[in-house]
């Protein structure tokens, strides 16, 4: 019987109403205007098993199905409120607007006819701080000759941390300065592949239809292509989303092009751990890899510039490789955010090698995602500014920073206690233990 109610209620479509119990459920109430559930339904197989389960067959998919390992055993409700409570996390957004306080958490009750099991849902940290949107651009390839006809590709993408899903409805670049490329007919994709309108300066594709981003780390984006001839020198380019109900949501580190006759050397940005949970200070180690790409010339690196957010610092001592030293600080204050700057001494890449800098950053994160961005100087660059990077990396080595949920689910003396984490592609079941 416990199971056929559950049944039907997730099968049945639920309307806004007061909380009360249906078929054996308490309902939360629902703002005015929310959607139900009439599409998702809760399968049910019934596998015998025992009283005791480590990790149970359960997957949460992306078009709303939960495939459940709840079968006739003794803990039968428990485990039903805790999979309810998982379904919940993943396609009722009600249950993170509950959540209040640090750690947010959130309580409520399942009414079955030989009890009720109540569920304690506790997250890791509160939402994101701002909007929970990040945008980035990345420019292909970043480095190119001077005075020569070059086609480079831009990759526009926005990334949505938010606890819910929303509309892009348009996509800019806006070139700075003297920066003049030519945009390719024909070649937009993704998100839309209309040609954009030249307006104001910048180029504007704005989408007929918006594009839906879901929250937990959806991403949406557009590439296109360019051409370009310019005359020695560092060459940027805005990237703007605008986002319905948000407002613009701009890239932290607009793409940069280097036009210079130096075009042998690449630079690369790994960061590990690459995902991590909100709201506990975290460790991360940063490796920086200048490659020269020639055969025959030698070059002599002047500095390395790292640039973060303004969240991480840098761990005193953890610098290896080509340098040993602290880096200096500055604050980049147009973009917001810390560039970290090791000058370099007698340190060259020979032809066909790569010299690496390693060193650890530590950083307490909401969700979110983090970009970073590395640049090189080599003495040889003549370019009369001195700041300007010989070769960069653009947007690079993302962290990605999910909540975490805690769910406690308890009824007639047993207790299901489940870690998940909540993505854009589902519910993601890290641990389930019952006692």
């Amino acid at each position: 019987m416990i199971v056929l109610d559950l049944f039907r209620y997730f099968v049945k479509p639920v309307r806004p109403r007061p909380a009360g119990v249906t078929n054996g459920v308490a309902i939360p109430q629902r703002a005015a205007g929310q959607r139900g559930f009439s599409t998702l339904a809760l399968a049910l197989i019934g596998l015998v098993v025992g009283s005791s389960l480590a990790v149970p067959a359960l997957q949460i998919a992306s078009s709303g199905t939960l495939i459940s390992s709840v079968g006739p055993s003794a803990s039968v409700d428990a485990r039903s409120a805790a999979e309810h409570a998982l379904w919940r996390l993943r396609y009722d957004p009600t249950v993170h607007d509950e959540m209040t306080g640090s750690p947010p958490e959130t309580t409520y009750i399942l009414g079955f006819q030989s009890g009720s099991a109540s569920v304690t849902i506790v997250a890791s940290s509160d939402p994101p701080a701002d909007n929970g949107m990040t945008a980035s651009l990345l420019v292909t390839p970043n480095m190119i000759p001077e005075e020569t006809l070059t086609t480079i590709t831009y990759t526009l993408t926005l990334t949505n941390d938010d606890i819910e899903a929303h509309d892009v409805t348009r996509f800019e670049a806006d070139p700075h300065g003297s920066f003049n490329p030519a945009y390719l007919t024909g070649t937009t994709t993704g998100a839309t592949t209309q040609d954009p309108v030249y307006q104001a300066g910048r180029w504007r594709w704005n989408l007929v239809t918006p594009a839906s981003v879901t929250g937990f780390g959806g991403t949406t984006s557009i590439s296109w292509q360019m051409s370009v001839d310019e005359d020695d020198g560092q060459y940027w380019t805005r990237g703007t989303v605008r986002v319905d109900n948000i407002g613009n949501v701009d890239a932290p580190l607009s793409g940069s092009l280097r036009v210079t006759e130096i075009n042998d050397l690449t630079v690369s940005t790994s960061v590990t751990p690459t995902e991590v949970v909100a709201g506990s200070p975290q460790i991360y180690t940063y490796t920086i890899d200048i490659t020269n790409t020639d055969d025959d010339d030698t070059y002599t690196l002047e500095f390395v510039k790292h640039w973060t957010s303004t969240l991480f610092d840098h761990i005193s001592g953890t610098s290896t490789g080509i340098s040993t030293a602290d880096p200096n600080r500055n604050h980049d204050v147009i973009n917001n955010l810390w560039e970290w700057t090791w000058n370099i001494t007698g340190i060259t890449v020979s032809p066909s090698s790569t010299v690496s800098l390693s060193f650890d950053m530590t950083a307490t994160l909401l969700p979110n995602t983090y970009f970073a961005s590395s640049g090189i100087r080599v003495e040889e660059d003549l370019n009369s500014n001195g700041q300007e990077t010989t070769a960069a990396t653009g947007d690079t080595a993302p962290i990605t920073v999910v909540r975490s949920f805690t769910i406690t689910a308890t009824h007639n003396g047993k207790t299901v206690t489940v870690v998940a984490h909540v993505t854009a592609s589902g519910v993601q079941v890290i641990s389930w233990v019952e006692s």
